[in-house]
């Protein structure tokens, strides 16, 4: 629970004691709390940390439950983020449509928010989990559409070896920062070893192919250095590319 607990940061933004009181204590075994008691710093608090949850009042000074929703969830590089709002009865139809994962009806019961709040968190940590097993990055089920944006930047630009985080953020236009926090969190992976195991990928379908010299598939996955590039490829699969090219070619 305390690897979890690291991983994960719960955004609170309420001005009632009671949601303070509820974060200090049941959400603190899931992930770490930090606190506002106004929407526009829960906004600028949301884009700078990336939490995993945001757990929301609806009546918030200077921008309203609806209003933090709505903008977050339009901003690709926040809306992965879920949100969770608290409010009255017959605000249910207006929160959900704002974008919110849940609507909570005031008063709320302790235990089933915790509950709901602990299954995000674990559905979360799953979703990472399936990414880090899923070496060939075929899934797509993560967020929408940004992490295959991202696939596809690396795939057209894969034999350039100065292709990085920076060219990615710029072409998706987000922050540096918002790039590493947000793959993360969605995949549990560095932006490093996200373009590696992509360059590593393509290399393995190249060599299997049994027509490529080692240097060839190394300069065409964007490695200019062809030992370092089977040193690389030995960590990823076990084997060299030369065992692989033989496999593939027998």
């Amino acid at each position: 629970m305390n690897n979890l607990k690291e991983r994960n940061l719960i955004l609170v933004i309420t001005v009632n004691t009671d949601l303070r009181i509820f974060g200090r204590g049941i959400l603190g075994k899931y992930a770490r709390i930090i606190e506002t008691n106004n929407g526009k710093e829960g906004i600028e608090y949301a884009r700078k940390m990336s939490p995993i949850l945001i757990l929301c009042d609806v009546s918030i000074p200077l921008a309203n439950g609806f209003e933090i929703c709505g903008g977050l969830k339009s901003d690709e590089a926040t809306s992965h983020i879920a949100v969770i709002l608290l409010g009255q009865e017959g605000q249910e139809i207006e929160g959900l449509h704002s974008g919110a994962d849940d609507f909570i009806v005031r008063p709320f019961n302790s235990k089933i928010l915790g509950l709901k709040i602990g299954n995000i968190v674990r559905s979360r940590e799953a979703l990472r989990g399936r990414f880090a097993q899923e070496i060939a990055l075929q899934s797509g089920d993560f967020e929408g559409g940004l992490l295959e944006k991202l696939k596809q930047l690396v795939n057209d630009n894969i034999s350039d070896p100065d292709f990085g985080v920076h060219e990615m953020a710029f072409q998706i236009g987000i922050s540096v920062s918002v790039l590493y926090r947000k793959l993360r969190l969605l995949a549990g992976v560095t932006v490093n070893d996200f373009v590696k195991t992509i360059r590593m990928n393509r290399a393995m379908q190249l060599l299997r192919v049994g027509v490529y010299q080692v240097n060839e598939v190394a300069t065409a996955v964007g490695y200019e250095d062809s030992k370092y590039f089977s040193r690389e490829f030995r960590k990823t699969f076990g084997e060299t590319p030369a065992e692989v090219k033989r496999h593939g070619s027998a």
